[in-house]
C-alpha cells in the first residue's frame, strides 16, 4: 500500500494532474485512494465519477443545446468556450480525453515553497491557505525540519481545510453521490421519453434501471395479497401509487435544477427558483 507520503509525491510532482474527486478512467485505478461507490450495479469505472454526469448533466441543458446548434453563439457563449459542442458526439472518452476537457477540472501545479527577502516579507499578503515562518539560517539543519513538522502539526486543521479547497476552473459544487445523480437522470429521461405518463407509472418504468423503491405495504397489507384473496384494495393501491409519485416527483424537480445549475457552470449545484 503507497504511504501518504508517496501518494504527497504522486500529487505535487510537477505535470501530475489531480483531482479532488475521482476522475473517470478505462481500467484499473492506479491511485491508492477508496474509489467512489458506483452509480448503479456494475457500472463501468470511466462512469464511476462525478464528471462524467457533469456532461451527461450539461447535455440535458437546452439552452447550451441551442448554443451547440449555433456554433457557440448566444446566452452560452462562455461555457461553450470551454466545454465545446458536447452534442457533435455521444463519446464521453472521446469529449474527456481525447479533446482535453479534463482540464477543466484537475487541480493547477501545486505552489512551490516562496523564499522572500526582508522587504517582500512586510508586502506579502497572506492567504487563508498559506502558513509564513520565519526561519533563522544560523540553526542546524535537523532541529529546522523538527520545528517545521511541529508547526504543521499545530496547523493541522486548517491544512486539512485547504486540502480539501478545489482550484480547478469548474471545481465540484458539493460532494456528490453518484447513485442519486444517475437516480435523478434516469428519472428525468423517462419523463422526456414518455411526457404525457403519469408519475407513478414512470416509477413502474424505471424502478429496476434507477434502483428506486418505495414500500407497497400500507398497514400490513398489500395490493398483490389482497388480490389473492379477492379483497379490496383499491386503497392500498391508491396509496402506493401517491408514494412512487412523490418519489418520482422529487427526482424530477431535484434534476431540474441540477440541469439549471450546471448551466451556470455549477455541479451538482441546485438551483433554488
Amino acid at each position: 500500500m503507497k504511504s501518504k507520503e508517496a501518494e504527497d509525491t504522486h500529487r505535487y510532482k510537477v505535470g501530475r494532474r489531480f483531482f479532488i474527486y475521482a476522475p473517470p478512467l478505462k481500467g484499473t485505478r492506479v491511485s491508492k485512494r477508496k474509489p467512489p461507490n458506483p452509480p448503479y450495479k456494475d457500472a463501468p469505472t470511466w462512469q464511476c465519477s462525478v464528471y462524467y454526469y457533469w456532461w451527461q448533466y450539461l447535455r440535458r441543458h437546452e439552452g447550451y443545446r441551442q448554443c451547440c446548434l449555433k456554433g457557440g453563439k448566444g446566452r452560452y457563449a462562455k461555457l461553450y468556450a470551454d466545454f465545446g459542442n458536447i452534442h457533435s458526439h455521444d463519446d464521453f472518452w472521446r469529449w474527456w480525453s481525447k479533446e482535453g476537457h479534463s482540464e477543466l477540472f484537475c487541480e493547477p501545479t501545486a505552489r512551490q515553497i516562496g523564499v522572500f527577502d526582508e522587504n517582500s516579507v512586510v508586502e506579502h499578503t497572506l492567504s487563508k491557505d498559506t502558513l509564513l515562518m520565519e526561519i533563522p539560517l544560523e540553526v542546524r539543519t535537523s532541529y529546522l525540519v523538527a520545528r517545521f513538522r511541529k508547526a504543521l502539526k499545530e496547523h493541522e486543521a486548517r491544512a486539512k481545510v485547504a486540502k480539501r479547497i478545489s482550484r480547478a476552473r469548474y471545481p465540484v459544487a458539493a460532494k456528490p453521490v453518484l447513485t442519486s445523480l444517475h437516480q435523478h437522470l434516469v428519472v428525468y429521461d423517462a419523463r422526456i421519453t414518455h411526457p404525457k405518463a403519469k408519475l407513478y407509472e414512470l416509477y413502474d418504468m424505471v424502478e429496476r434501471e434507477a434502483g428506486l423503491y418505495v414500500s407497497e405495504t400500507v398497514e400490513g397489507e398489500t395490493v398483490a395479497a389482497l388480490k389473492k384473496l379477492d379483497l379490496p384494495y383499491n386503497d392500498i393501491l391508491k396509496i402506493v401509487r401517491q408514494r412512487k409519485s412523490n418519489l418520482v416527483r422529487r427526482h424530477l424537480r431535484i434534476s431540474e435544477q441540477y440541469i439549471e445549475g450546471v448551466g451556470q457552470g455549477n455541479f451538482p449545484f441546485r438551483v433554488r427558483r
